[in-house]
């Protein structure tokens, strides 16, 4: 077997990556119990070998870059994967008979083979007791696993014909789950397979047409607040091709992916997300400045337990030329034509028109056209939407010396929909940056004003706005911008898109003029920081006029010690006409923002006070945060973070909230094998609106990596209460591997 030293490493996807937030050995960051799949395998480099014609003439090929995808795969994947790379074989590179090596030339070259077993184990245990005689639940969850990974790579004649990487994961899964409510217990469980695979061959990778093979099949498990862990096995497989050409580059893709999300609980309904997706580029280049592309994208997609299944087919014809006498121009011209059919049917036909113009070294200006045909249905059962529409804009900009960029940005936009509702749009926004050196430092200052007039008339439509991503940040609800939602029809589900989420339980509404505020529950499934999908309905419409004048300023003076004072101004003046029309409420605002920040090597601190002055939403905030690392000579590494933020709203919605979180951080190299890790995460938030809350988070890990084996434990502890409930969870993960 050849030395470390002599050939790279083959590397699986790192499954149960251990180190939260950064990854690796001794990264920095704590362990974390989940699985993976398969992943990225470095290569290695192939055995010499006796040198064939096929050899020489394959080195004598103009070298080009492959083109690579990772994704994962699923068991007849592999078949497709030869498959396609055998057709390719034979009709690109072939032996020339009769002429061999004197030892014969290696049809299959397999440079070694490497693995590890491995042991996981998660046990996860979750407590919730109402305050309120609501009832205790309890949730027990426990996951064993034994496995073996092999690995291995190699090349079929030359490393430049095919080259293939090649790995499997197998073993046994024990699972258990029990739920106790009210005194009632259901439990749950059974015993399973564990199958992972990861193949990828790229073939004819130096001659002009290169292509990539890959099939890969991966697990993931997501732990879930108050329900069973998500066991995700995604299975991938698919090809690219490309012809390599100066005038005419083209590229084939074919990707197909099926998820399959299963609850621990096999109570819970699992879900399905499969996507087929076919791409054609190519182009045609006249010269370096006259390029002509062509673009087809075939995508199928089906989901349940949402019963969502979709064909899409799109075509691109986009033409770029650049010109003058420097071809200092550019006009970028695009014709789209997408055509949707299933549980709901998209038409859309769009051309568009970009024109930018280099006048001078410090004056440009550039202009847009879009003209938009579209028909859509929807998944609430609104009526279908049709939609014309014109929008024209022009910018500007016009730079003196190196400290002043002045712009002036135009536009206008029609719409007409089949319900016989039109809006016109029009406005203008001036502005200017500036960034000058002084003996202070540096200043730094922007400034515009935007004018604008929406005239609507024709009655009201109903707009449908499906999987709007949104993230949930404490202390700070997600507001919906769109006007006049109808609240009923919020639906709120995780990423997934199989833990639907409930009101009350999870998130509550509060409607503040025309928008929809959204905060999720502490006590709930949904965490702070996590991304959710919220689909919704809005009513467009009215008969009025409004005309808006809004100013924005901002100026800031960086020391050189480190110390950086900013103030920004923020006003807008809305005018209804007529003053009594339904369908959008005028909000004029006045917002002062003040502060400082300061940064001095490892150490971070700002301090900000912002005086809103609002129609619909005023309120006065404080926000103080510090962040600070200090390396000690111990060789630890200590992190502090610090957050207080005070939230004071008036009339017509009186609240106040007060937030404060503060998170340290440690990690120690005891040894130059052994790492410990510990972490303490406290927060408390006081709301005179809703309840108050606080809570801890407590994380300790070790990771031990002596020769062959490597040993990480984590144990993680968490306690959190409301005016309503107290949360109790704890979890325990441990991860031994040999490699051999």
């Amino acid at each position: 077997m050849p030395q470390p030293a002599q050939r790279k490493r083959s590397v699986l996807l790192e499954t149960d990556r251990t180190l939260r937030g950064e990854g690796g050995h001794g990264s920095g960051a704590r362990l974390k119990s989940r699985t993976g799949g398969i992943r990225n395998a470095e290569r290695a480099t192939a055995k010499p070998v006796s040198r064939t014609a096929l050899e020489r003439y394959c080195d004598s090929v103009t070298a080009t870059a492959p083109y690579r995808i990772h994704s994962a795969g699923r068991r007849t994947a592999f078949v497709f994967a030869f498959a396609a790379a055998l057709a390719v074989w034979i009709a690109g590179c072939q032996t020339p008979p009769k002429e061999t090596s004197s030892t014969g030339a290696r049809n299959l070259a397999i440079n070694d083979v490497r693995g590890r077993l491995e042991y996981v184990a998660r046990v996860r245990n979750q407590q919730q007791d109402s305050k309120v005689g609501a009832g205790s639940t309890s949730f027990k969850e426990s996951i064993f696993e034994e496995n073996v990974r092999l690995e291995t790579d190699g090349s079929v004649y030359h490393p430049n014909f095919l080259e293939y990487t090649l790995a499997g994961l197998f073993g046994l899964q024990q699972l258990d789950f029990e739920q106790t409510y009210d005194g009632q217990r259901r439990t749950s469980g059974g015993d399973g397979d564990v199958y992972e695979f990861d193949f990828e061959g790229q073939f004819l990778k130096k001659k002009p047409y290169p292509g990539t093979v890959y099939a890969r099949r991966y697990r993931s498990i997501v732990p879930r607040p108050f329900l069973s862990s998500l066991q995700t096995t995604t299975t991938n497989y698919g090809f690219v091709w490309q012809y390599v050409d100066p005038k005419t580059p083209t590229s084939l893709q074919f990707n197909s992916t099926d998820v399959l999300l299963e609850p621990l609980d096999k109570q819970e309904k699992p879900g399905r997300q499969k996507n087929d997706e076919l791409r054609f580029e190519t182009a045609y280049k006249f010269s370096e400045y006259n390029e002509l592309t062509f673009t087809y994208n075939r995508r199928s997609v089906a989901e349940d337990p949402f019963a969502l299944a979709i064909d899409s087919d799109e075509l691109t014809l986009a033409h770029r030329l650049d010109f003058g006498d420097r071809h200092q121009h550019r006009l970028d011209s695009e014709l789209n034509v997408f055509d949707q059919k299933g549980t709901f049917d998209v038409q859309r036909t769009r051309f568009r028109e970009i024109l930018r113009l280099s006048h001078s070294e410090t004056l440009r200006s550039w202009y847009r056209l879009e003209l938009l045909d579209r028909t859509q249905g929807s998944l609430s059962g609104v009526p279908p939407i049709g939609e014309k529409s014109t929008y024209l804009s022009g910018t500007v900009e016009h730079q003196l010396y190196e400290s002043l960029v002045s712009q002036f940005f135009a536009f206008v936009q029609q719409q007409d929909y089949d319900s016989g509702l039109e809006v016109l749009r029009y406005g203008m926004q001036p502005g200017f940056d500036y960034r000058k050196k002084n003996p202070w430092g540096v200043l730094l200052a922007n400034y515009n004003v935007r004018i604008q007039r929406e005239d609507r008339n024709g009655g009201t439509l109903d707009m449908e706005v499906v999987d709007e991503t949104r993230t949930f940040q404490d202390p700070d609800p997600i507001t919906l911008n769109s006007p006049n939602i109808v609240v009923s029809s919020i639906f709120i589900t995780a990423e997934d898109r199989t833990t639907t989420y409930r009101e009350s339980s999870d998130y509550r509404l509060r409607q503040v003029g025309d928008f929809v505020e959204i905060e999720r529950v502490p006590t709930g499934r949904i965490q702070d920081g996590q991304t959710v999908l919220v689909d919704y309905v809005f009513v467009l419409g009215g008969d009025f006029s409004l005309d808006t004048i809004a100013h924005n300023f901002n100026i800031r003076q960086n020391f050189p010690f480190g110390l950086s004072p900013y103030y920004g101004l923020r006003q807008q003046d809305q005018t209804l006409t007529p003053v009594d029309a339904t369908g959008i409420t005028p909000e004029d605002i006045t917002a002062h923002t003040i502060g400082v920040e300061y940064q001095r090597g490892p150490l971070r601190m700002t301090a900000e006070y912002e005086d809103h002055d609002s129609t619909i939403v005023p309120f006065e905030a404080i926000r103080l945060s510090a962040y600070l690392t200090h390396k000690l000579n111990s060789g630890g590494t200590a992190r502090l973070k610090a957050r207080w933020t005070d939230v004071e709203r008036f009339a017509p919605q009186t609240r106040e909230t007060e937030f404060f979180t503060v998170e340290g951080r440690y990690r120690q190299t005891i040894k130059k094998a052994l790492t410990v890790e510990g972490a303490v995460l406290y927060r408390t938030q006081q709301d005179t609106l809703s309840s108050d809350n606080q809570g801890v988070d407590v994380d300790l890990s070790l990771e031990w990596l002596y020769r062959q084996t490597e040993v990480r434990v984590t144990y993680e502890l968490g306690r959190f209460e409301d005016d309503f409930a107290e949360n109790r969870t704890s979890s325990l993960y441990v991860q031994v591997r040999r490699r051999f």
